[in-house]
């Protein structure tokens, strides 16, 4: 049996993926250079590949300020 990723993570398992709490990944996905996220209903989602993404965007060997 094929097991799939999710494209599409709640906001613990982004945080758990980042290894945050829960209110610093709400902090993340407050932040204007972030837009991995989106609503499915009323419900707040984050982009697997969007968040990967805004990762590398961070390190790319200079250190940023939040």
């Amino acid at each position: 049996m094929q097991t799939t990723e999710k494209i599409a993570l709640d906001v613990s398992e982004a945080a758990a993926l980042l290894g945050v709490s829960r209110p610093t990944m709400y902090q993340i996905m407050n932040r204007a250079d972030f837009r991995a996220d989106f609503y499915i209903g009323t419900r707040r989602k984050v982009s697997r590949a969007g968040l990967i993404e805004w990762v590398e965007s961070q390190t790319d060997g200079e250190h940023h300020a939040q």
